[in-house]
């Protein structure tokens, strides 16, 4: 993404905190639509006691839902926009939040888990190939996942600002360039998906009285 994309974005979220305050309408969420997001976002695993990152994590909302959900985690937050970081560090002050743009900037330590939730909705130019090359590099600093969530383009009334994104192919590209092991889901909210992306395969559960089948 360039310079004036990521301009935009910044002002765009800023212009949008000021006019809603720190409420899930200033990233063009609902309060339920909000939740449902972080929701989706536990089908990647068990997070409890593991180190996460939140990249595009805004105001903090998907820590203190954590927090709520009674769920452990070592938590970071990363956004590029400054001025919601510092409203998440005034709201949550006992949490890592950090600004940090993932295309310029090394994360300089490995997580067990990234979450990337609703991050890249706006449609910006090169916002396709700026997904494709943030998630590839986050991967990269994860230890067992990536959990990806965006826009499906096979929403049928898609609204000019937004950027929807063609899960089929991002999850080609997955399998192409990252990891074999991936899950896509797109059951969770209409015309909404999340892809997960793991460094091996996932063990099979222990079923009961499996050995005598």
């Amino acid at each position: 993404m360039d310079e004036l994309s990521k301009e935009y974005v910044i002002s765009f979220f800023e212009r949008s905190l000021m006019l809603h305050g720190d409420r899930p309408e200033a990233v063009r969420w609902t309060a339920g639509g909000q939740t449902a997001h972080y929701r989706s976002m536990l089908d990647i695993g068990d997070l409890s006691g593991t180190k996460i990152l939140d990249y595009g994590c805004g105001t903090g909302g998907m820590y203190g839902w954590l927090r709520d959900q009674g769920i452990p985690v070592d938590y970071t937050g990363y956004d590029i926009n400054p001025k919601l970081i510092e409203a998440a560090r005034k709201k949550y002050p006992e949490a890592r939040f950090g600004v940090l743009d993932a295309e310029e900037t090394d994360l300089g330590e490995m997580f067990d888990y990234i979450l990337l939730c609703g991050v890249f909705n706006l449609r910006v130019q090169g916002v396709e190939d700026t997904v494709r090359k943030t998630v590839a590099r986050l991967f990269r600093q994860c230890r067992i996942g990536l959990g990806y969530n965006g826009l499906s383009a096979f929403e049928p009334k898609q609204d000019f600002e937004l950027y929807y994104c063609r899960p089929d192919e991002l999850l080609a590209f997955a399998i192409r360039e990252i990891s074999p092991h991936v899950v896509l889901r797109h059951d969770r909210m209409r015309y909404d998906f999340c892809l997960f992306i793991y460094r091996q395969a996932n063990a099979f559960e222990t079923r009961k009285n499996e050995d005598a089948l």
